[in-house]
């Protein structure tokens, strides 16, 4: 932790010196050997039970039975510690921190890719990232589902926990690790955590006051990408991603119908439903078919005049939207008529 943190400090920076980079390859060669003998040793975990924490906890228990002194810590200290950097309040730090969570994965992955060609070339096949993004929209390429680096798993709970931190820079400490991962997590890894990343960092457009555009920017570009990375409609007929692509879009679908949610916020749900949309071959609307009435209600259910000006906004706007859709979500009921008319009569 120290020792990223003070390689951004201009006193104590040396161009030359890759002593941090040297630590991060390091702990980067040791994740990769323990996931590799815990391959050989247990069969494969579904993505989201990593078998990391298991092989950690064999590994260190073979470790320290042998040995008293404790001369050996437990490498996930260092996700720790990069993480904690990652979340600090000097963004110099922050930044030192992200180059080394970069280097970490970016070594993890050459080393998880040589492990993958070795096997395909034994096999006699080559081995090609993926494009799981749209070419027009700087295409991200992810690795195989073959070359899935265990340690991941681990890193990004930790990085949506940043996200849920209580001040904006443990946020988007936590949105800038998460960016950096887009295109080094197999799309399998990442469909595992979608929901969890797109709460994440709706959380954190919520918390960023308005005039932080640079910040807010940031995070919807990260999520658009995750978005993007995941939902795919050549991939949509396996489970997992059906039920990945249902959890994101019925938390949208509440956020949309959220009277609470600032304009900016609904900007970006609005613009993330018309993505999933247009990623899978339909229309808005038909995606929120099946979810808008039990959310419809409680919108509607209380006249205007009772509700802040924040919220008299978000339920306009919300049902603006609705109706502006092709097909309309919304259907024009009396009840939805006389809604608007009974706070115009009361004004």
């Amino acid at each position: 932790m120290t020792i990223i943190a003070a390689s951004a400090e201009p006193d104590l920076h040396d161009s030359k010196d890759e002593y941090v980079i040297s630590v991060c390859r390091h702990f980067a060669i040791i994740f990769h050997i323990e996931s590799s003998a815990a391959h050989g040793t247990l069969s494969a975990a579904p993505v989201g039970a990593s078998v990391l924490s298991s092989s950690t906890i064999v590994s260190a228990k073979s470790r320290y039975s042998t040995s008293s002194n404790l001369k050996e810590l437990d490498p996930l200290i260092f996700l720790d510690a990069l993480v904690d950097v990652l979340a600090d309040e000097n963004r110099l730090h922050a930044k030192a921190a992200l180059n080394a969570l970069n280097v970490f994965a970016e070594t993890l992955l050459f080393l998880a890719r040589s492990k993958h060609s070795d096997v395909l070339m034994s096999r006699g096949g080559p081995a090609t990232p993926m494009m799981v993004s749209s070419p027009s929209m700087s295409p991200v390429y992810s690795p195989p589902p073959s070359v899935r680096v265990p340690v991941f798993e681990q890193l990004l709970p930790r990085l949506l926990h940043c996200c849920f931190g209580c001040t904006w820079q443990s946020q988007m400490g936590g949105v800038m690790g998460l960016g950096a991962l887009v295109g080094k997590v197999t799309v399998e890894t990442l469909c595992a955590f979608q929901v969890r990343i797109v709460r994440g960092l709706v959380f954190v457009l919520k918390r960023l006051p308005v005039y932080a555009t640079k910040e807010q920017e940031e995070t919807s570009q990260v999520l658009t990408q995750v978005l993007r990375v995941v939902n795919n409609v050549d991939e949509a007929n396996s489970e997992a991603r059906r039920q990945s692509f249902q959890g994101v879009v019925e938390y949208f679908a509440l956020e949309l119908f959220n009277p609470n949610v600032s304009i900016n916020v609904r900007r970006t749900v609005q613009s993330c439903l018309a993505l999933l949309a247009s990623r899978t071959g339909s229309e808005v609307s038909e995606l929120l078919e099946p979810l808008y009435q039990p959310l419809l209600q409680p919108l509607v259910g209380r006249p205007l005049r009772s509700k802040t000006v924040e919220q008299q906004v978000g339920t306009v706007t919300a049902l603006n939207f609705c109706l502006a859709l092709r097909p309309p979500l919304l259907k024009l009921t009396q009840e939805l008529i006389s809604f608007p008319a009974r706070s115009i009569a009361n004004s």
